[in-house]
């Protein structure tokens, strides 16, 4: 594999010793590393927790869609909760690039909840409990054969009385993450957001993507402490 034929080669290279013994770590964790769907992010590793702010229903179609077709073919256990868009319309969005959708959903390799149902299902956010519902979902994804799970939450929905709660609720689930085989993606509406929510929103998750003229940039959270790509 490309993988041994780099490690038999890096004898040869010409670099330092902590350079290389980085190469080869990151060389062990290639099995780590899964197409994320999009082209902005490219590879991502388990307990990757990646932050999307949108204005549009066709800002979010053009990376929740091919972020969960990739993982349906990778064989991973898919959940989008849904907002900003009907359940209905998420399933005739992710149809058009997964002809065969219907079968993912008769097997529940692909599941959708409305917002309401995921994170108020008692009439009220609860931080922990949706922490322990994703951390679930997670060990049924394994325990059902996938290979991990794949989500995505859309938090349109959220008011600025559950903001507090709600980025503790990202802060732990951040810290959770690389303990989990799991991707998640959430979803916030850009023109609902101060600056500072974004700063806050960004702080929490390893990675953001937004729009700039027209197409999507990438930034890394200048405060997370690994520093690994």
């Amino acid at each position: 594999t490309m993988k041994h034929f780099v490690q038999k080669r890096l004898g040869n290279f010409t670099a330092s010793d902590s350079l290389k013994k980085r190469i080869s770590f990151e060389l062990s964790r290639a099995d780590e590393y899964k197409e994320s769907g999009i082209k902005a992010l490219d590879l991502i590793r388990w307990g990757t927790h990646v932050a999307q702010f949108y204005n549009t229903k066709d800002d979010l179609k053009e990376l929740l869609v091919p972020y969960l077709e990739e993982g349906l073919k990778d064989n991973e256990l898919c959940v989008w909760i849904t907002d900003d868009m009907s359940e209905e319309e998420a399933k005739e969005s992710l149809a058009k690039a997964t002809p065969h959708l219907q079968e993912y959903m008769n097997k529940k390799q692909i599941q959708f909840f409305q917002h309401k149902e995921w994170y108020l299902a008692d009439g009220y956010f609860d931080a922990g409990k949706v922490l322990n519902n994703a951390i679930s979902k997670c060990q049924e994804a394994l325990s059902s054969g996938y290979s991990g799970l794949r989500i995505t939450g859309v938090i349109s929905w959220i008011e600025k009385s559950d903001w507090n709660a709600f980025m503790e609720y990202e802060r732990n689930l951040d810290n959770a993450m690389p303990d989990n085989k799991a991707f998640a993606l959430c979803a916030y509406k850009e023109n609902k957001c101060t600056p500072n929510n974004i700063s806050e929103v960004m702080d929490r998750h390893k990675y953001s993507l937004s729009r700039l003229n027209g197409s999507w940039r990438l930034e890394k959270s200048d405060k997370q402490s690994d520093t690994s790509l």
